[in-house]
């Protein structure tokens, strides 16, 4: 395997891992959807997803900066337009990273910077997906092959989805099922004595 290969790989794997956090994160807190997992399973499903996707960008753009083929330079890898290879599509690929650390960041600090902030700044995972779906379209070299192309319009289309489900939906949040185990404040009924 080339090394071409593996940052091909790294790419898909980090697109289809940032497309299945997004789809997830709506998915589980919009209505009609979510709401049949535990809030704290919910989460950390999300942040397991958006941590391995950080870990496979982080691979994609090592794979650039370390591939002889077609070397890229620090500045190519982190400055919009200086790619000499597909400018606009690569510097796509650049604010996508950007936005896609700041929000998972963001979520770091969450118990920090309060969860109206962190709200707010998780919005842009969305168009972060956006960008990356157009990078690696444009960008990847792989982007003209069908299968995946249509795994970029399928995602694509599955995200549009359920932006526009929560959309329709905003302002409705039915509760979450209730912890397995009672609280310290609710009364077990004691069991009724068989009769004889």
């Amino acid at each position: 395997m080339t090394t071409w290969d593996l940052i091909r790989a790294a790419g898909i794997g980090a697109y289809l891992m940032l497309f299945m956090t997004v789809a997830w994160g709506l998915a589980s807190t919009t209505a009609p959807l979510g709401k049949r997992v535990s809030k704290a399973s919910a989460a950390q499903v999300h942040q397991t997803m958006s941590t391995v996707a950080l870990v496979l960008l982080g691979l994609h753009v090592a794979g650039l900066f370390a591939d002889h083929f077609m070397p890229y330079s620090i500045a190519e890898l982190t400055i919009p337009m200086t790619s000499e290879y597909r400018p606009v599509a690569v510097s796509f690929g650049i604010v996508a990273m950007y936005v896609t650390v700041f929000v998972l960041v963001a979520s770091w600090l969450r118990k920090w910077i309060g969860t109206a902030v962190w709200r707010k700044t998780h919005l842009l995972a969305v168009p972060a997906f956006v960008l990356a779906l157009i990078h690696g379209l444009f960008a990847g070299s792989d982007g003209g092959r069908a299968g995946l192309f249509w795994t970029y319009i399928a995602t694509g289309v599955a995200v549009l989805f359920l932006v526009v489900v929560r959309g329709l939906t905003a302002g409705y949040r039915p509760p979450r099922p209730a912890p397995a185990h009672p609280s310290a404040g609710t009364r077990i009924p004691e069991p009724v004595p068989a009769e004889r």
